[in-house]
Order: C-alpha cells, then sequence, then structure tokens
C-alpha cells in the first residue's frame, strides 16, 4: 500500500474524511468563485494558479483577489502541505489539481463508515491523473509551436501573412541575391517595395477573407510588420530573414529547398478554410499577381523583381493541385 495520496494518509476514519472533504470545498469556492461542478471543468479551471505558462504579474494579480480564509478554515488548512493545499500567506490558501482529485475520492466514499481505506490502485490513478494534467499544461506551448509549424494550428494563417509569402514566391525570392529587403516606409525604396507587396497580399487577402481590411500604415511594411512576422511564425526556417552582407539591411527570402514545402503549407491552410474553393483562390492568386506586376516597375531598375510569367503560371498550378489534394 502507498504511504500517502498527495502528502496525507491513505486510511481514515469517517470524521477526518467529512472534515477534509467540507474544507477543501469551502477553500475551493473561495478560490475558484463557484461550487464543486463536474472534474473535468474543475482541473482546467485550476489553470488560473497553476498553469506554468502563467506570466508572473499575473498570478500576482489572482492571487491578491484571492479573499482571506475564516480563522476555523485557515486553522483546519493549515494542517496541509503542497501539493494539496499552498498557503500564500495572510491566512490565504490555494487548492489546485491534487485537492480537486482528492475531493473526488472522497465525494465517492461513504463517510459514515468507521474508517476508509484508499486502495493503491486508486492512489496510483489520481497520482497518475495529475501527472497527466501538469505534463499537457507544460507541453501546450511547444505542442501550439509544432502544430503552426506543420500547419495544424487551431486558427488558420491570416490571409495578407499567406498573401505576402505568395508575393515572395511570385517574385521568385528563393535566395540572398533575389531577396527582398525588408526596409521601412521612410525611404523612398522602402514605400516603393512595401506598396508593391503588399498591395498584392491585400489583394490576395480580399478575395480570400471576403472583405477588405483597414490595415494601418505600422501593419503596411516589410520591416516589422504583422504581416511577415505572422508568416515568419507559421513557416519558421522555411522563411529567412537575414542581414545583407553588403549594406547591413535584412533581407527576406525563402530558400528555393524549401520552396515546395511552402506551397503545399499554403495550399493545406487554406484548404481549412470551408467557404474557400479552388476557382476563388484561382482569382485570389491572379490578383495578387496583377497588383504586384502594377507596382513593380518602379522596382524593376533597382534590380528588385525577379517574375517570370512561366515561373508564376507554375506556381499557380501547384498551389491549385495541392489545395484540391488537402481538400481531398
Amino acid at each position: 500500500m502507498n504511504d500517502s495520496i498527495f502528502g496525507i494518509t491513505p486510511v481514515l476514519t469517517g470524521v477526518e474524511a467529512a472534515t477534509v472533504l467540507r474544507s477543501f470545498s469551502t477553500l475551493w469556492n473561495l478560490n475558484y468563485g463557484q461550487q464543486i461542478g463536474s472534474l473535468t471543468d474543475d482541473l482546467n479551471l485550476c489553470r488560473r494558479f497553476f498553469d506554468p505558462l502563467a506570466r508572473g504579474h499575473t498570478l500576482r494579480n489572482r492571487l491578491s483577489s484571492l479573499g482571506s480564509a475564516p480563522p476555523g478554515l485557515a486553522k483546519e488548512l493549515g494542517d496541509y502541505k503542497p501539493p494539496l493545499i499552498y498557503d500564500a500567506g495572510d491566512q490565504t490558501f490555494i487548492i489546485g489539481v491534487e485537492g480537486r482529485l482528492l475531493i473526488a475520492m472522497l465525494s465517492e466514499e461513504d463517510l459514515s463508515d468507521a474508517v476508509i481505506v484508499f486502495s493503491a490502485s486508486r492512489i496510483a490513478q489520481a497520482e497518475h491523473t495529475a501527472l497527466q494534467i501538469y505534463r499537457d499544461w507544460s507541453t501546450a506551448r511547444l505542442s501550439q509551436v509544432i502544430d503552426l509549424r506543420n500547419g495544424r494550428g487551431r486558427e488558420v494563417m491570416q490571409a495578407i501573412a499567406v498573401g505576402i509569402t505568395l508575393a515572395l514566391l511570385v517574385n521568385r525570392s528563393d535566395s540572398p541575391d533575389r531577396a527582398v529587403e525588408s526596409q521601412g516606409r521612410e525611404t523612398e525604396y522602402g514605400a516603393d517595395l512595401n506598396e508593391a507587396v503588399f498591395n498584392g497580399a491585400e489583394s490576395f487577402a480580399t478575395i480570400i477573407s471576403g472583405s477588405r481590411r483597414g490595415r494601418s500604415v505600422d501593419e503596411q511594411k516589410l520591416k516589422g510588420g504583422y504581416g511577415i512576422t505572422e508568416a515568419r511564425r507559421r513557416l519558421a526556417h522555411r522563411i529567412v530573414l537575414a542581414p545583407s552582407v553588403e549594406t547591413g539591411t535584412p533581407r527576406v527570402y525563402i530558400p528555393s529547398e524549401f520552396r515546395n514545402d511552402v506551397v503545399t503549407f499554403l495550399a493545406r491552410d487554406l484548404a481549412r478554410r470551408p467557404s474557400l474553393n479552388t476557382a476563388q483562390l484561382g482569382v485570389a492568386f491572379d490578383a495578387l499577381v496583377s497588383a504586384l506586376r502594377a507596382n513593380a516597375g518602379s522596382l524593376a531598375h533597382k534590380s528588385r523583381t525577379f517574375e517570370m510569367a512561366s515561373d508564376t503560371l507554375d506556381l499557380r498550378d501547384e498551389l491549385l493541385e495541392a489545395f484540391d489534394e488537402a481538400r481531398q
């Protein structure tokens, strides 16, 4: 038999068990502002204080909002240690995952019995449940990043970010020599470049999302703008932002070895939009290309446009084919 269940004896008298159930349930109400509910929902509520990803100032604010336990309850709770009960000072206590699991176990017992004994298997099951919860919470951010990198995130990639990525592909920005300089709008070249890329991306996004969103000036830029930031967050190593050897100005490009992966990634992500069909995607792609070409003239003499009509047509076909395959 296990020596303890989360630090307390697995053998309790009926009176002791009833006292624990009452005091723990009362503290639950104080901490979470509601009575005991379903175990699954309640365990999720515990993230309020025990989420490993919670920021320090968030926890401080939440702790400061806790009410103090009445003297009688504080005396009872003072006998328990983590992980069942956490003493936060000033007669403030916190109950979490293990405490809620013990409440569930006690609620299944007949408290009129003289003695209650928790078997080794029940204790092991409760400990396994607690371990799994903490494991899920601690790996949540990692799982989220992996899903985003693989196009399986809960949210689809923002249309403007897809448009910017496609604009880089259309421009054949697949090497440092053909990279697009990530400049702000404060220079003439930076303004022309941002206008070219974002007019194309915005034209694409408008058709994909079905509405035109008024974007701020800060958003309409490659240097620190939301669209390129979102694209890099999703595509990770497959989109590169690196300083130019000659000027030190950051340049963005999609290495040629990742081109097919990026096309597949975008197509799979776009296929998750239920209202989008192949014809609409084709129209959106054509609008992006037309807008990009309309603004490309001012950049041609600076050798910053590398689009070739035949390559663009191949890219269009590959995107639509991958989109159809993702829908199957």
